[in-house]
């Protein structure tokens, strides 16, 4: 039931990014920062996902770009920076970041289970007639 849950989600998250998006935009009367607000609703989306689907380390992963992305975005924008530039500089910061931090989170292992000796080889003579 919980991926069913989480594909029913995934257009409502589209749909609350875009009204995301649409706000920021409005209120800083910029249209950079409503796209990047976008990016990173849309990036807290996924995190949503994998926490329905009971995957908490998938979650934390998948965290880290748009809580980076929203972190240098105040930091860039007080620095006095234009909001285009803002924009590039934090989503590549936060994409730096996400590789950085990526390999600290650890994994779920996921177990693999090999059938054996339930095939046989196939001969030439029976492929042709």
């Amino acid at each position: 039931m919980r991926w069913t849950l989480a594909a029913v989600l995934r257009p409502l998250t589209f749909v609350l990014a875009i009204v995301a998006a649409v706000i920021t935009g409005n209120r800083t009367d910029s249209f950079w920062f409503g796209l990047l607000a976008f990016v990173v609703a849309v990036g807290a989306g996924r995190v949503v996902g994998a926490l329905l689907r009971n995957r908490p380390d998938r979650a934390l992963r998948k965290a880290i770009w748009p809580g980076a992305a929203t972190g240098y975005a105040f930091l860039f924008d007080s620095l006095g920076l234009p909001a285009w530039a803002t924009f590039f500089v934090s989503v590549i910061a936060a994409s730096v970041t996400k590789g950085a931090l990526a390999r600290a989170v650890p994994r779920r292992r996921m177990v693999i289970r090999v059938r054996s000796g339930g095939w046989r080889a196939v001969d030439l003579d029976e492929l042709l007639p």
